[in-house]
């Protein structure tokens, strides 16, 4: 009851419409949703400078690091794409999550990236969970897990790794070096749930990324506790033509 109020004052204050083509009720109509191009030239999560099928981590970077590789659905200089992810992440577009999702799933559909066994989205900070009333990458996740096999949803796993450390939004923070010193041990995977990783192949899920250090962190932790391939996908990568 409360959640169907609260959609209703925020229908009113702020109606809801296609920020491409001004459609009611909907915030990318299917029409401008078709329009988008996905990214058909994917390159190392790493380096960027070598084009990889599917985003795969190059064999230089991959004897240095553990993301086995990066699946980039759209690029972030299409201003409809930067808006949408605006909206999504910063002016609290919940709903917006579902056509981000089509984004995303049709994305894996298009490449040849092995599906996983388990989908994990990039947790929040308890902190800001509660600040934004939802996890953007987990709603995306959500959606992967019931479209990308239907019928037979693949785990999602929303507590295996934990945020334990509030840290600076990386979107302010210009400097890479930075950006992973800001990250770093701001997560942790308890030891009771280090056996469900083992030898298995995981799908990291995040809205939008600019070094990666988030995700790199992250499987980083997960091949430390024992998964077997770490892949990861996100709508646009800022600074990523």
């Amino acid at each position: 009851m409360f959640d169907r109020i609260n959609d209703f004052i925020l229908d009113t204050l702020f109606p809801v419409s296609c920020i491409s083509c001004g459609k009611d009720d909907e915030w990318i109509c299917e029409k401008c949703l078709n329009k988008i191009s996905f990214k058909n030239i994917q390159v190392c999560p790493y380096c960027e400078k070598r084009i990889t099928p599917n985003g795969y981590t190059c064999f230089e970077c991959k004897k240095k690091y553990s993301l086995d590789g990066l699946l980039v659905a759209a690029s972030y200089k299409d201003k409809f794409v930067s808006q949408a992810i605006h909206l999504y992440k910063y002016r609290f577009a919940e709903k917006i999550s579902e056509p981000l999702g089509k984004i995303v799933l049709e994305s894996l559909r298009q490449s040849e990236m092995p599906l996983p066994d388990m989908i994990i989205p990039i947790p929040l900070h308890p902190r800001r969970l509660r600040w934004r009333g939802f996890n953007q990458s987990e709603l995306l996740a959500e959606y992967l897990e019931q479209k990308i096999t239907p019928g037979f949803p693949i785990e999602v796993s929303n507590n295996l790794i934990r945020r334990i450390r509030y840290t600076e939004p990386q979107m302010k923070i210009k400097n890479k070096l930075q950006r992973e010193k800001n990250i770093k041990n701001a997560f942790e995977i308890p030891r009771k749930s280090s056996d469900k990783t083992k030898n298995k192949r995981i799908l990291l899920v995040d809205d939008v990324i600019t070094t990666g250090a988030t995700i790199f962190e992250c499987a980083k932790m997960l091949k430390k506790s024992g998964a077997g391939e770490v892949f990861a996908i996100v709508i646009a990568r800022q600074g990523n033509n």
